[in-house]
């Protein structure tokens, strides 16, 4: 009897320890510093509940399309979306999707949007003079794919028929384009700025072009996930706005371009662009700007990018936001 009880005690034990071990969080990104989320949590004395109830595992990807494959097979919890990429997790993967929180935001007036450059000797004046041409693009279906294909539209291209589209990580863009290996490419920042500074190369437009202010990546997960772990999201949730918030105060400046720049092995003073206004826009809550959301998905659908459309507030859950709001305020 006393064996049996042990037994008994032993694995009520065993139980109770599972339940307390916090939820890892898979979470998706494709660019750094744009996304942010490997260094977020990097620093758990700037947060409250990492390592209580979740912790966060960064997965590198790509861009956000092939976050989608993972997500679809469940082996990632949330991706670094696009709108295109949002839409389309709905529309041919059948998920039942949710934009829960925002990452960056393109072409808000004042603010950076994201830029493709040509050589200065291409002969390329505009983006009709992409046509027969080569042009990076980093992911089909990505934040910054689908920009570029608007633009073509916007200018009577069309993919495979008037351009040829090479996928090429974000790193490599500028010695594709320099070597003469495709004939336009988004560089982000900081990049942007020290290919801008040589003569060698110029700006031919800029996703703001063609599409005007867009929710350019945010954070998407399943439905499932979310309502099975609500309070330990809603942890993840609330610690992530602290955590860009940390980053972005003018206190914490230096402390975070420092923690930024180890992790991309780079000077900080690269890191000069980084929430200010040669940045994109970042909300300080993270609040997904829906209306732009749905406008890129509208524009997708109507120029054949996408095979439909969405209703974007359907598939959003913003009540962790506004939960995280009242949290931070109560305990700043």
């Amino acid at each position: 009897m006393l064996r049996w009880l042990t037994g008994i005690l032993s694995l009520l034990l065993m139980l109770g320890t599972a339940q307390a071990d916090p939820l890892n969080i898979r979470v998706g990104w494709s660019t750094m510093p744009g996304h942010m989320i490997p260094v977020l949590f990097l620093n758990p004395a700037i947060l409250k509940h990492y390592g209580q109830s979740y912790t966060v595992e960064p997965v590198l990807f790509r861009g956000s399309a092939p976050q989608l494959t993972a997500l679809a097979a469940g082996e990632i919890d949330f991706i670094a979306s696009s709108p295109a990429t949002f839409a389309l997790a709905i529309l041919n993967a059948g998920l039942d999707a949710r934009v829960v929180a925002d990452i960056i935001q393109d072409g808000v007036p004042g603010y950076h949007s994201e830029t493709w450059l040509v050589r200065a000797d291409s002969g390329i004046a505009s983006p009709a003079d992409l046509k027969g041409k080569r042009i990076a693009t980093n992911a089909i279906g990505s934040a910054s794919d689908t920009a570029m294909r608007a633009m073509m539209l916007k200018n009577g291209l069309q993919d495979r028929r008037d351009y040829v589209t090479i996928q090429a990580a974000f790193p490599s863009m500028l010695a594709l384009l320099d070597q003469g290996k495709v004939d336009a490419a988004p560089i982000l920042m900081p990049g942007l700025t020290t290919a801008l500074a040589n003569p060698k190369y110029k700006a031919l437009f800029a996703a703001k072009d063609a599409q005007g202010v867009s929710d350019l990546v945010f954070l998407m997960g399943q439905q499932g996930f979310i309502t099975k772990n609500r309070a330990a999201v809603g942890d993840f949730i609330e610690d992530y706005i602290r955590a860009m918030r940390w980053f972005s105060a003018p206190q914490n400046r230096e402390k975070g371009l420092k923690i930024i720049a180890d992790f991309m092995k780079i000077q900080p003073s690269e890191l000069s662009h980084l929430f200010t206004a040669r940045d994109y826009f970042r909300d300080p809550f993270e609040m997904p700007n829906l209306k732009s959301i749905q406008s890129t998905v509208d524009v997708a659908h109507e120029a054949g990018i996408l095979p439909g459309s969405i209703d974007v507030v359907k598939y959003s859950d913003l009540s962790m936001i506004d939960e995280a709001k009242k949290r931070i305020a109560a305990n700043p």
